[in-house]
């Protein structure tokens, strides 16, 4: 595909992701717009997109229980961030190794893939007594959510490499860390950002989890305290929140994919 045709279609992508989201928007004002005397749907459940920006600039102007929205949104940014960079500097070399060695795999995967279904959240009374009420638990929960999906993906994305590339390495007198360096990693890196992608979604998700222990601050304590007291507008700017960053975050791996495997999808 030449660049006049890429860029017509990323351009015309583009504008579909515009009218989608403005559709969206659209319905939202459609049903909370007062028709007569009252709107589809009532406020308590559902307010308008207005009333709803001008909760957001209130939070930023005045803050939460005492604390600035900035503040709020750090505190959960860091629990994101220290639990995602544990996994993925665990999880993908583990991952990686399993994958080449079947005494390593034979050993460390089932009990990877037995702690895959479990529930998490179950296991807070349990993480709250070994870890206290501090910060680790809350990064730990989020550890255990996305340390299966990235490790059993870089293992699997190991074993998917074709069995002629690694013949051909060995032919040419290559050796076996040469293969991995050469062959191995760099045709794994597909699969492993891919399970990047979903662990974003997932660890921003989990963050509902980590702030149910005990804590006073963050975007998903803000909304869950927030609902308690029906602040309808306060729960969905929290969502609203949580959501942006998890697209913004999905954005930057999608960069990140994109300059570091340039070669992802070229391969016959």
């Amino acid at each position: 595909m030449n660049g006049g045709a890429r860029t017509q279609r990323m351009g015309r992508s583009l504008w579909i992701n515009v009218a989608s989201f403005a559709g969206l928007m659209l319905l939202w004002l459609a049903i909370t717009t007062p028709i007569g005397e009252k709107p589809l749907v009532a406020p308590l459940f559902l307010p308008s997109p207005g009333s709803v920006w001008t909760t957001f600039v209130q939070l930023m102007n005045n803050g939460y229980q005492g604390k600035s929205l900035q503040h709020h949104l750090g505190i959960s940014l860091f629990r994101f961030g220290c639990a995602f960079a544990v996994s993925v500097l665990v999880a993908v070399p583990l991952g990686l190794w399993m994958g080449m060695n079947e005494t390593v795999k034979a050993v460390l995967d089932p009990p990877i893939e037995i702690s895959r279904p479990m529930p998490k959240l179950a296991l807070l009374p349990l993480l709250i007594i070994w870890f206290g009420i501090g910060e680790l638990a809350k990064v730990v929960i989020i550890v255990l959510a996305l340390f299966p999906i990235l490790s059993i993906s870089a293992m699997q994305a190991v074993r998917g490499v074709g069995q002629r590339k690694i013949q051909a390495a060995l032919a040419l007198g290559a050796s076996r860390s040469m293969i991995f360096r050469r062959v191995l990693f760099p045709a794994s890196l597909p699969g492993i950002f891919t399970s990047i992608r979903v662990c974003i979604g997932l660890g921003v998700t989990m963050l509902v989890g980590a702030e149910m222990i005990a804590t006073s601050s963050g975007i998903a304590y803000m909304a869950m305290s927030a609902s308690d007291f029906l602040l309808t507008n306060v729960v969905i700017v929290g969502a609203l929140i949580m959501a942006l960053l998890g697209y913004l975050l999905d954005l930057l791996a999608r960069a990140l994919e994109s300059r570091i495997v340039h070669w992802g999808g070229k391969e016959g």
